[in-house]
């Protein structure tokens, strides 16, 4: 019996076995039927808490799920099925009164520039500088430290902010599933039970948290419909930041770069195969450009703007450092839970979208930002929660990206036997969450195994990496004719041309 247990593929044996010696009396079928009861008789909406300081916070994405198996026939022709569904998820927090929130918060805001850079995020980018500067720490004879890696610059500058507040656990609801989203009329009517699940007074309406695509299709459903009100995913906005910096200087020698670093498949860091990957890559080379810059200037003593007019490579790189930094305030600001660092630094990356050839994304982060620089009671309640905190203390995520990492995996877990049937998929996922309650409740009683997430990643350090290119960084600076260096090889934009529609495109 215990050998059973530990090989899955068995365990259809294991439950016959345990039929026929009667410690289970029924059969799968009545087990079936007896879940789908269950399922049909689930209602999400009687765990919806209802007071007039609840922020009703609406979360909805793709979920798909796929066979464990191909169908019989050959394998290499045959296309395993899925099935596709629109999860809806309800976040509620209990906050403090909204005149206070208002009152407190509201001397804060200072009116920014709408989009490019603007005085908050040039203040962040400075202070980015003053962390390279401190940890470089220059003595005489030009010696500098190295014992350091992007970790340390991390520290450094979380100590120039203040980590957003440790706001008490949302009540989480897994609502109803709609059907796929890939229409306009899909996400309406899957926006639409949102207003009629919730009790929505006459002056108050309900946010939805989405990926750009479900975005758009639902702002033409907002323009008519006043009780809701869409927030653009900040978790899959951050992953188009990445993706548009890649496009950009992908032909000024970002992959050379990965290179080096020991990136081995170029093709999957250009499509961003793997969002935590592709984050470390662009960070290594934010830092590695950072401290090559740095040192460059101090070994020349002269000033980064003297430096920027007399070294056209530098200019490139410097404008690489200079916007990697605003994504990095950004993901900053959601990992620290501080709105400010967030909304400020994707406003001043915002005209690089449309120069990556990103026009739905442009068209929705301008929407998205208009939306929230004219609603003052949206911008208080992001600054008390602007992310999620539900593992450790101090580290947060987006909205959209805790239904990516936690929920849409909690279904796909707590989900049996896929079903083709799209309505009976839709029942199961409403289910999920109790059967998930039921069993966790017998596990924690007779084994005490309660799921936490809390434990420390070892990270591997890529210090040596990091230094080896910023010293082939600085020799190519040096060198007579930069463009030519081997580290800038097969770069078709490295031309005056190229870098002259580059440095002038964010004025555009």
């Amino acid at each position: 019996m215990a050998s059973l247990c530990h090989k899955p593929k068995l365990l259809s044996s294991l439950q016959g076995i345990l039929k026929i010696v009667n410690i289970t009396s029924h059969t799968q079928r009545y087990k079936r039927n007896l879940e789908k009861i269950r399922a049909l008789l689930v209602d999400p909406t009687s765990q919806i808490l209802h007071g007039e300081t609840i922020w009703n916070l609406g979360i909805i994405d793709n979920v798909d799920f796929k066979e464990t198996t191909f169908g019989y026939g050959n394998i290499f022709d045959a296309i395993r099925g899925n099935s596709h569904a629109t999860l809806r998820m309800l976040f509620q927090y209990q906050l403090p009164e909204l005149p206070e929130i208002l009152e407190a918060q509201e001397i804060i805001h200072d009116q920014q520039q709408l989009f490019r850079q603007n005085s908050f995020s040039q203040k962040t980018f400075h202070t980015f500088n003053l962390v390279f500067e401190k940890l470089l720490a220059f003595s005489e004879n030009f010696t500098y430290q190295s014992d350091f890696d992007e970790s340390n610059i991390h520290n450094q500058i979380m100590t120039y902010f203040k980590v957003g507040c440790n706001f008490s656990l949302p009540n989480v609801i897994i609502l109803d599933a709609r059907d796929p989203p890939s229409s306009d009329s899909a996400v309406h009517k899957c926006l639409k039970m949102y207003e009629n699940k919730i009790s929505i007074g006459n002056n108050d309406y309900i946010n939805v948290v989405a990926d750009e695509a479900i975005f758009r299709r639902g702002i033409s459903f907002c323009k008519t419909n006043n009780k809701i009100k869409m927030i653009l995913g900040q978790w899959h906005t951050s992953k188009d930041i990445m993706s548009t910096l890649i496009t950009i200087f992908s032909g000024y020698g970002i992959f050379n770069m990965a290179g080096i670093l020991g990136v081995r498949f170029l093709d999957k860091l250009e499509k961003g195969v793997d969002f935590k990957a592709t984050s470390k890559v662009l960070e290594l080379i934010w830092v590695a450009v950072g401290l090559a810059i740095h040192l460059y200037a101090k070994k020349k003593e002269q000033s980064l703007d003297d430096i920027l007019e007399e070294n056209k490579l530098i200019k490139i790189w410097y404008l690489y450092f200079q916007w990697a930094s605003y994504w990095h305030a950004h993901w900053f600001g959601i990992r620290w839970g501080i709105f400010d660092l967030q909304h400020e630094s994707l406003k001043a990356f915002s005209p690089l979208f449309p120069i990556a050839g990103k026009s739905n994304y442009a068209r929705s982060v301008t929407h998205h930002i208009y939306c929230i620089e004219n609603n003052s009671r949206l911008r208080a309640i992001l600054r008390v929660v602007p992310s999620i905190n539900l593992t450790n203390p101090g580290h947060f995520f987006a909205y959209d990206e805790v239904l990516k990492t936690f929920i849409v995996k909690f279904v796909k877990q707590n989900v049996i036997r896929i079903p083709t049937d799209s309505e009976e998929l839709k029942l199961k996922i409403k289910a999920t969450q109790l059967e998930k309650e039921r069993t966790d409740m017998l596990i924690c009683d007779y084994i005490g195994d309660y799921v936490q997430s809390s434990k420390p990643h070892n990270i591997q350090s890529r210090k040596e990496k990091i230094w080896e290119l910023v010293h082939q960084l600085i020799n190519a600076f040096e060198s007579e004719n930069p463009l030519k260096n081997p580290i800038f090889e097969f770069c078709n934009n490295l031309n005056n041309k190229g870098i002259d529609q580059l440095v002038a495109a964010y004025e555009i």
